[in-house]
């Protein structure tokens, strides 16, 4: 009896949640649909967005995602996702926009984050200090360095990286595990490190 009382909470609970996500973004065909997930339609669980926009249309997943994310989307940002796009347990700050190519991976704990929240000034980090105790209206992380993002198709993004505001990142790259990307990432390239570091060429085949 209680797993039949608990098995409804949970299925209401997914209404809910499946609700509140399509007041949130828009996605394509078969979103979370991958064999990976056919058994388990609670995966869905696994997608937490916050659009402080309020416009759907201003977070957009294409056809064939598969995704466990976490997602902030500020005022005046927005975020486009191309198609067959899988993410594994991935976190986004997105103040300014952030456009996401085709055929891409993320590997699990890989964070985009576009903006430095904070300022470079030791008096204004200082009475943002007090702010953050008392009253911080989103649109005054706008006021710390930042900006777009924009990752291209057929990228591999490793364990554990970071992807921070103002890059690109071309067709083809792979940023390595761990890595903190600060500046462009050329095309058909693999990038280590913190600060990240051109490594070496990769194939186009």
């Amino acid at each position: 009896m209680i797993k039949k009382i608990l098995s409804i909470w949970k299925n209401e609970k997914l209404k809910t949640h499946i609700s509140s996500l399509n007041k949130s973004c828009i996605y394509g065909k078969s979103f979370c649909k991958s064999g990976l997930y056919s058994d388990n339609k609670f995966h869905l669980f696994n997608i937490k967005i916050n659009n402080t926009t309020n416009e759907p249309n201003k977070l957009v997943f294409g056809d064939f995602c598969n995704v466990s994310c976490n997602i902030t989307l500020n005022q005046y940002g927005s975020i486009v996702i191309g198609d067959y796009v899988y993410m594994n347990y991935v976190q986004m700050r997105i103040d300014y926009n952030l456009k996401i190519g085709s055929n891409n991976l993320f590997g699990p704990g890989v964070k985009i984050w576009d903006t430095s929240n904070h300022p470079i000034s030791v008096s204004e980090r200082h009475k943002q200090s007090i702010d953050l105790a008392e009253d911080f209206p989103l649109t005054r992380s706008y006021d710390a360095p930042g900006g777009n993002i924009e990752i291209g198709n057929d990228v591999w993004v490793g364990m554990d990286a970071l992807i921070l505001g103002n890059v690109k990142i071309g067709d083809g790259a792979i940023i390595a595990a761990k890595s903190v990307v600060t500046k462009d990432v050329k095309p058909y390239t693999m990038v280590a490190g913190a600060p990240a570091k051109f490594v070496r060429e990769i194939e186009k085949k």
